[in-house]
């Protein structure tokens, strides 16, 4: 992968958010464990726990993660012994699990760390060497729970996603370029495109223009437009207009991996039940979520070079 962080230019299908949701699945799962033996622990034990909840939550969202699971895993080890998890492995595959986070590249897209930067692709990338790693660890952590009967499977579910590859779900294929019209003014809006700038897969099939533009009102007539909901507005290839809860899950898809499993999943729920919850948060977006002055982000040229007034 290049310095600049094209997605074509990817090993495997991991992308930086992809990683941070698995990431935060891992970290929440082990604080909710060190919060479990914080309650039922004696006060200096509690305290142990206590230090491990707040590492994992760091952990959990990518707020200063290196310095977290430098925490993280001597706390697993350490609250392992006090509380009498003395057996092989019992927390050390937990421990090296978040110790094989600090080979992967810092600050993926999602985590807190990467708050604030111009290029939201970040150059992140999985390295291949720690699927490679993580597929020895995911063998040994079931061999040891397969030998006691008392490993806790969460290490074992942590590595056998890192060592998965998330270009085994592969996208919807596009038929051709599609256009994603935003609300210029709404960060909600700027911070979706961002987030599909980072994620996509194959790169380069959207492009981005705000809604009620130039290049909109090339698109779309007049009579179409006066119809449409305050929404994000997809322009598929063959003319069709998706909007509100379709347009979000047919991004989803066009994503592969996670977010396409995601989009289908999410697909289960009525349309008419998504789309309250969309129209929901359309309501109040602009007071939780403040926007550029600009109605393209900030982005690398590259990035800007797919945007149309």
């Amino acid at each position: 992968m290049t310095s600049s962080g094209h997605s074509a230019d990817r090993i495997n299908g991991w992308t930086g958010g992809q990683y941070s949701l698995a990431r935060a699945g891992f970290g929440l799962a082990l604080a909710l464990r060190f919060a479990l033996h914080a309650f039922a622990a004696p006060p200096l034990e509690a305290s142990l726990h206590a230090t491990g909840a707040l590492a994992a939550v760091g952990f959990a969202l990518g707020w200063h993660e290196r310095a977290s699971a430098f925490v993280l895993a001597p706390s697993l080890i350490a609250a392992g012994f006090v509380g009498g998890e003395r057996g092989p492995g019992q927390v050390h595959w937990l421990a090296l699990g978040v110790l094989l986070h600090l080979a992967t590249p810092p600050a993926p897209f999602l985590s807190l760390d990467a708050r604030g930067r111009v290029d939201p692709r970040g150059g992140w990338s999985m390295p291949q060497h720690v699927r490679v790693w993580a597929l020895l660890a995911f063998l040994g952590s079931l061999a040891t729970w397969w030998l006691s009967r008392s490993e806790p499977l969460l290490a074992t579910l942590w590595f056998a996603s890192l060592c998965a590859d998330p270009a085994w779900i592969a996208p919807r294929a596009p038929q051709g370029p599609t256009w994603m019209f935003y609300d210029g003014s709404c960060g909600l809006c700027q911070r979706s495109v961002r987030f599909v700038l980072a994620e996509e897969a194959p790169p380069g099939t959207l492009h981005f223009a705000p809604l009620h533009g130039e290049q909109f009102a090339r698109c779309v007539d007049e009579a179409r437009a006066r119809a449409l909901p305050d929404s994000v507005v997809l322009l598929e290839p063959d003319g069709t207009l998706l909007v509100r809860s379709q347009a979000a899950l047919a991004l989803g898809e066009r994503m592969g991996g996670a977010w396409r499993i995601l989009s289908l999943v999410a697909r289960g729920v009525p349309r008419p039940l998504r789309d309250l919850a969309y129209d929901a948060l359309a309501r109040v977006r602009k007071r939780l979520f403040a926007a550029s002055k600009d109605a393209c982000p900030m982005l690398p040229p590259d990035l800007r070079a797919r945007f149309r007034a």
